[in-house]
């Protein structure tokens, strides 16, 4: 006589396979965003590096990516958080690049426009005045406060970065 699979038993390998997914898919989530991050910080150091020969060459910050001895790869122009300090931007649809630049700042950033961890981003300062705390020609990691309530949400509990650095009102900055 074949004896196959009782309900029941049918049943606690679906739970169980379940359980697992429950399990899985959110560290698999957290791995396809640190891929995809670790592409735009890539990205971030190239035209750092291009931003800061041309203050070396000029005396001067630039304001825009066709100063860059780099290209911006993108041609879009939103921006993943407002300021009047942004003098150039390029974006894909997902990520945000921007020249930030006044008397009292200066550096590139890069940030998600979209997706599950839309308002996560990096950036690297030249000069950053307003504070003694931010650590120039370094990595950060960033938040932005409109699109990142809690924070720590993408910074410490995605990137795994240290502690919180400054908490201004657009955007939040940590260690890396």
């Amino acid at each position: 006589m074949k004896r196959g699979f009782t309900l029941i038993e049918l049943l606690v390998v679906v739970l169980i396979i379940g359980i697992l997914s429950a399990v899985a898919l959110p560290q698999y989530q957290k791995a396809v965003e640190k891929s995809k991050s670790a592409q735009a910080v890539t990205l971030l150091k190239s035209v750092y590096q291009a931003a800061d020969e041309y203050f070396l060459a000029n005396g001067t910050w630039p304001t825009s990516f066709e100063k860059l001895s780099v290209s911006a790869p993108w041609t879009g122009t939103e921006k993943w958080y407002e300021s009047s300090s942004i003098t150039d931007m390029a974006s894909d649809g997902t990520w945000s690049l921007v020249i930030n630049y006044n008397e009292q700042t200066q550096g590139i950033l890069i940030g998600r426009l979209s997706g599950k961890y839309k308002g996560g981003g990096f950036g690297m300062w030249h000069k950053y005045s307003y504070t003694s705390v931010m650590p120039l020609n370094t990595i950060v990691c960033i938040e932005s406060v409109a699109d990142i309530t809690n924070p720590g949400d993408y910074c410490q509990k995605v990137m795994q970065s240290g502690q919180l650095i400054v908490s201004g009102s657009t955007l939040r900055y940590y260690k890396m």
